[in-house]
């Protein structure tokens, strides 16, 4: 069965698990409540150190939201000053430690009516297609992808196939008996 949230974890939080993206978040079906357990305390047990981080985000009867992510990488995002600017008035602070935002985060997913968009900073989307998503509600963009791109969209490709491949290479790898553990990479 860990086969199963090791596949599933491999493929879609791939970037993140990489080193190539600031998180991923992945969803859960809660039938997997064990390994979900697992992956939240043994995963972080082993894989902090490589810079890599799993939270549990939220959970509802269905599955259970789990962001991936690179520590360091998402601090120094969300430090810059425009993104900690727009992150205020969401009520987040600059005194926060980057696992009391995503408390916070937390805590704005299950008490909100609306979804926080913010998110998408925390999953290291653009600032500029952030602002743009919410303020146009999800409407006028460019293109979608990973994300709903309202700029820079020769960028924005770029990345969605870096995404795609190293997706590719992850779920290649684990058919072909690697170990999670050995996609994992270390990072600062």
């Amino acid at each position: 069965m860990m086969d199963s949230i090791d596949n599933i974890i491999g493929f879609h939080c791939a970037p993140a698990i990489r080193g190539i993206k600031i998180s991923n978040l992945v969803s859960i079906p809660r039938d997997m409540n064990e390994q979900i357990q697992f992956v939240l305390t043994e995963y972080n047990k082993e894989f902090n150190e490589k810079g890599l981080f799993f939270f549990e985000l939220c959970r509802c009867k269905a599955r259970r939201l789990l962001l991936v992510f690179r520590e360091t990488q998402l601090r120094d995002y969300v430090r810059q000053p425009a993104v900690m600017k727009f992150l205020k008035a969401y009520g987040y602070q600059d005194t926060m430690s980057i696992m009391e935002m995503l408390e916070h985060l937390r805590y704005r997913m299950e008490a909100s009516v609306d979804f926080p968009h913010e998110i998408g900073v925390f999953l290291g989307y653009p600032l500029k297609d952030v602002k743009s998503f919410i303020s146009r509600r999800g409407n006028g963009y460019s293109m979608c992808g990973e994300w709903k791109v309202y700029h820079d969209v020769v960028d924005a490709q770029r990345s969605f196939l870096c995404y795609k491949a190293c997706r590719k290479f992850c779920q290649t790898q684990l058919m072909l008996g690697k170990t999670f553990s050995s996609l994992v990479a270390r990072t600062a």
